[in-house]
């Protein structure tokens, strides 16, 4: 078994040597993520001849889905970043499309991630900052000019009860940008499942203090502990919003690195979907 995980260890660092984030969405997150690309496109994990099978966890283990939590909210993105895009929403018939600006950037014990869009001719100019720390809660900034065309104010504190209200008119909140489910009080590791091929932890983030949304089932990739997929539900237990990546939310840069191209949410409630789409870097 040493042996076994020391080779997948190493296999894990030999791919992520050739993969750069650097589009600043979720960065605290999708950092390790990006390994996922080259899984989807083939990469297949085999058991070795003799190795002894993982031990099958308890349907519900709430030790471990606090540890896994806190690991995954200790990751750092690593440097900082900018990248632009357009937040795509649709509804019905109607498509908008929205300039953004994602940034991440790096201090000595913090991170900002920084969401800001381009004021359209119906829609005024927003701007969002998520400040992480690998041992206490997110703090959120936000900022919204009075109209199109008008200057942004400066950056206002977020109340837990605004964390619910969307961003840029998406269907992604400003909690959900921060990733607020990994510090709710309940956390809870589920039986592993295989979601896009991989082998992949369940963990359960559940909230009885939280408004709408108050439990979220995610699927976190076994090796590079990204997120594959997400599921959103309120207190009637009815699903809210689905979260998924898939292959084609990876793209091949000019260096031949994978960067995060595009990432989905949908909304149950409104039929609605938003895509996150970033620009990938060319060779300067």
């Amino acid at each position: 078994m040493p042996d076994r995980f020391a080779r997948r260890q190493n296999r894990a660092k030999r791919r992520q040597q050739s993969l750069t984030f650097g589009s600043g969405f979720l960065a605290s997150l999708f950092r390790r993520c990006l390994v996922l690309a080259v899984a989807v496109a083939g990469v297949n994990y085999t058991v070795l001849a003799g190795a002894l099978p993982k031990p099958v966890l308890a349907a519900r283990d709430e030790p471990a889905g606090q540890a896994l939590a806190a690991q995954i909210r200790s990751s750092w993105p690593g440097e900082s970043s900018e990248r632009h895009g357009l937040i795509v929403i649709k509804s019905g018939k109607n498509k908008t499309e929205i300039p953004v600006l994602c940034q991440v950037k790096m201090h000595e014990e913090t991170w900002e991630t920084i969401y800001q869009t381009e004021a359209t001719p119906s829609a005024a100019e927003e701007r969002l900052v998520i400040i992480h720390s690998t041992n206490g809660p997110n703090r959120y900034l936000y900022a919204r000019a009075a109209k199109p065309g008008a200057p942004l104010p400066e950056p206002a504190p977020v109340s837990p009860e605004a964390r619910d209200e969307p961003f840029g008119g998406s269907d992604f909140s400003v909690g959900e940008l921060g990733l607020e489910f990994l510090h709710w009080p309940g956390q809870s590791k589920l039986t592993s499942e295989r979601r896009l091929g991989q082998p992949c932890y369940v963990l359960e983030s559940t909230s009885s203090l939280n408004g709408g949304i108050v439990r979220v089932k995610s699927w976190i990739d076994e090796e590079s502990l990204g997120p594959l997929y997400a599921e959103a539900y309120d207190s009637k237990g009815n699903k809210i919003k689905v979260f998924s990546l898939s292959g084609k939310s990876f793209k091949k840069d000019a260096r031949g690195h994978w960067q995060l191209e595009e990432m989905g949410i949908d909304n149950k409630k409104t039929r609605s979907h938003t895509d996150f789409k970033f620009d990938v870097p060319k060779d300067k």
